[in-house]
């Protein structure tokens, strides 16, 4: 089943050289040193200052050629996969629609968006549909509503939902028909307010675009550009929305590792069926309240210190997790998608299931040894650390360009604090799971 390959999944394959414990100390202590450093010679806002990058006039060009075809592309998998699930055998070993969706679409595509930039504006199928209604003049132009824009965290925690806690979540025809109820939802959206919405209203348009800003690469209407990592988030100010979205993505990652450890199976039992998925429920909403809760006491922290209100902090200082989100799918991913990417290829060949061979690769099987298990170790650990100080690097920019330099340092005390927690508590997750 292919939901049993996303939990066991979620760990490294192989063991790093080195003791967990070790490992930890020296994590905590590159980001000691980077918080220090920090302090000492980064008194003014940097990032901002590579923000707009340059131009890459060649690859402008390739990307607005090649537009209509991989819309055309995009679109057609799409549909592939809807109809592989409506219609296909109802067996995700077999079928091309679950792992379509958890593996290319929400792992790969996740992780390419923080090097390549916002590719799902090409990519998603919503878009496209979108533009169509729109150069037929079948869309509204009604002020988008505010309440609206809280259907993105909504949508992220159904789609974790059907991930990790739904007894069927695996089931392509059950997931066939999400897909239809969500595809439902977002065409309302555009043809009540426009294709704009999207922006706002679709969960994975949120997510992408969220951490497309700290790629070095920049994609908008009319360019591409290469820009310094990071500087995208320097002058981010997410709305609370965006905000919960990247807490609930990231509660759902620590709890996919938690959900899949030792010390959850002594905790919990073995058991199944909805029984099962109302514990793993409960644990969900759990791991999203304490990650969320551990960034607002350091956003309150911040409030008392500075004297300004937390809603704003939080608005300011949410793009610090963007690269965290990154490094925890990055290490708890990483091995699920050089595996199960085997798998859909080969699923190309049957995809409905149905024993057909269309290009020789049915019954492939994966090749494990593809990457060496202690190099997709070492990138996985290090991908968690990573992620912390480059969220400790966005921190402190921002910190230097709201703050007075006599309260930035300061001001980011509890944040650092609850860095390195995540840090610790990433890592455990990845090398306990």
């Amino acid at each position: 089943m292919i939901l049993d390959v996303l939990g066991h999944g979620l760990g490294s394959r192989g063991d790093l050289p080195i003791p967990l414990w070790q490992f930890t100390w020296a994590a905590t202590a590159a980001l000691v040193i980077s918080f220090v450093s920090l302090g000492a010679s980064w008194r003014q806002p940097k990032l901002t200052f590579h923000e707009t990058g340059r131009t890459l006039p060649n690859l402008s060009r390739i990307a607005k050629t090649s537009e209509p075809l991989i819309r055309i592309l995009s679109m057609g998998l799409f549909f592939l996969v809807l109809v592989t699930g409506l219609f296909g055998t109802n067996n995700s070993d077999q079928n091309l629609n679950p792992v379509t969706l958890y593996v290319i679409f929400w792992v790969i595509l996740q992780i390419l968006t923080c090097f390549l930039g916002d590719i799902w504006k090409v990519l998603s199928p919503f878009d496209t549909i979108a533009q169509f209604l729109e150069r037929r003049n079948l869309t509204n132009s009604y002020a988008i509503p505010t309440w609206s824009h809280w259907f993105a965290p909504i949508g992220a925690f159904s789609f974790l939902f059907f991930e990790l806690i739904h007894p069927s979540g695996d089931s392509p025809f059950f997931l066939a028909l999400g897909m239809l109820v969500y595809s439902t939802c977002l065409i309302t959206g555009s043809i009540l307010w426009g294709r704009d919405w999207l922006q706002v209203g679709d969960t994975f348009a949120v997510h992408f675009r969220l951490l497309a800003q700290m790629a070095p690469l920049h994609i908008s209407h009319k360019s591409i550009r290469f820009r310094i990592p990071l500087s995208g988030l320097s002058s981010s100010r997410f709305s609370s929305p965006e905000v919960a979205t990247l807490l609930v993505v990231l509660g759902g990652v620590t709890f996919d590792g938690f959900g899949e450890s030792e010390m959850w199976r002594d905790l919990v039992g073995r058991k199944t069926g909805w029984a099962n998925a109302a514990i793993r429920l409960f644990g969900l909403i759990d791991s999203i309240a304490v990650i969320a809760l551990l960034f607002l006491i350091s956003v309150k922290f911040m409030a008392n210190l500075t004297d300004q209100k937390p809603r704003l902090l939080a608005k300011i200082f949410a793009p610090s997790l963007v690269p965290i989100v990154f490094g925890y799918t990055l290490a708890h991913y990483l091995q699920l998608a050089i595996d199960e990417s085997q798998t859909f290829f080969f699923q190309l060949s049957d995809p409905f299931g149905k024993g057909w061979d269309l290009f020789g690769a049915s019954g492939s099987r994966i090749n494990f040894n593809l990457a060496n298990a202690t190099v997709i170790a070492w990138v996985q650990a290090i991908g968690v650390v990573s992620g912390h100080i480059a969220g400790v690097i966005v921190a402190h920019d921002r910190a230097v360009s709201s703050f007075s330099e006599k309260d930035a340092v300061r001001s980011q005390y509890v944040m650092f604090l609850v860095m390195v927690v995540y840090s610790v508590l990433g890592l455990w997750l990845l090398l306990n799971a």
